[in-house]
């Protein structure tokens, strides 16, 4: 890989189906995707480019055969480790339905390996199943309120940013899925984004995203007036914020990069930032759904076309693999049993 070109990042949960996870080998290639993570596969191959956990819960893939090598560091039940070039790359999940004792204990887990094996530039993503307002949920539970802890304890930065599902079902959305890398890490991040209108054949959406290589400095653009993040001061938690504070405080004094003004004032916004997300929700807009019978009846239709439509692209994929193994059966020597796989 180009060493100064930016890397691409995908991240996503199939839900075990074989064909959002067809689809998404497609995506990674139509997209040239550098990394993926992808939580509940549903299945992993034995190839040097994916690492998953113990569990088969979650995967770490190395797309571009151009880059470096995947290698993997750690493995646990339900988190990943891996190292990529300069990186370590944490793929995480948890189900939704063990108790909070076992999701507490589960971080614990996960922040042992990132200390084992944190080198500065570290991303960890995955599928926490935790709502917080401070990743864009309407409210706060129990395991929302312990990633928050913990992403202050491990020196994390939120990458997610606005309040677009990342998890969709008839009965309503949520954002489960999560994004954090260190300082060094979230700062050359650009254009992290939930892909809503991209067909994934699973009930979660793509999250995208590019972190710049070293020595190239990301383009931000310039944050106007309604664009500058607002926050709730009404429902800041001031014990979050002085742990969030002295977290960014120790991570400032081991900051030997350029000191230049621009620099630290940049770095003293990302500060700032993180101690903001850590302590308290961002303000949001609402808007208020009609849901009279006609929209109601609309809305079913549309729902209908779009499983026919999902139906007709999940034919069209088994179809795709059927004619691409005939003709690999047809191109063997006779004798030679063609390669075998799901």
């Amino acid at each position: 890989m180009n060493q100064t070109q930016n890397i691409s990042v995908l991240q996503t949960n199939i839900n075990h189906c074989a064909g959002a996870q067809d689809l998404l080998l497609q995506s990674i290639a139509q997209w040239q995707i550098d990394l993926a993570v992808a939580c509940e596969p549903y299945f992993v191959p034995s190839q040097a480019n994916w690492v998953g956990d113990t569990d088969d819960l979650v995967v770490v893939v190395s797309a571009n055969s151009a880059g470096p090598s995947l290698s993997a560091v750690e493995r646990g039940p339900g988190y990943a480790v891996a190292r990529w070039g300069e990186y370590i790359i944490v793929g995480v999940y948890f189900s939704p339905n063990r108790p909070l004792a076992e999701f507490e204990a589960f971080l614990d887990s996960v922040s042992e390996a990132v200390r084992r094996h944190n080198v500065g530039r570290t991303l960890v993503l995955g599928d926490f199943n935790a709502k917080s307002q401070a990743w864009g949920s309407p409210a706060t539970d129990a395991r929302g309120r312990a990633v928050q802890v913990w992403a202050v304890h491990q020196g994390l930065n939120l990458l997610n940013r606005g309040t677009t599902y990342t998890c969709v079902r008839e009965e309503g959305g949520s954002i489960v899925d999560l994004s954090f890398a260190t300082p060094l890490v979230a700062d050359r991040v650009t254009g992290w984004k939930v892909w809503d209108w991209v067909e994934t054949l699973s009930d979660h959406n793509y999250i995208r995203f590019k972190v710049s290589a070293p020595g190239v400095t990301p383009i931000v653009p310039s944050r106007g007036s309604n664009c500058f993040p607002r926050w709730c001061l009404s429902q800041v938690d001031r014990e979050l914020a002085r742990e969030a504070a002295i977290v960014q405080r120790w991570s400032s004094l081991t900051f030997d990069g350029d000191t230049s003004v621009d620099t630290l004032v940049n770095r003293l916004h990302e500060d700032l930032t993180v101690v903001c997300d850590s302590s308290m929700p961002r303000a949001r807009r609402w808007h208020r759904r009609r849901r009279n019978g006609l929209y109601m009846v609309l809305e079913e239709q549309l729902r209908e076309v779009y499983r026919q439509a999902k139906k007709a692209l999940q034919i069209a994929i088994r179809s795709s693999k059927e004619q691409a193994r005939e003709e690999l059966l047809e191109d063997s020597p006779a004798g030679v049993p063609a390669p075998g796989g799901r």
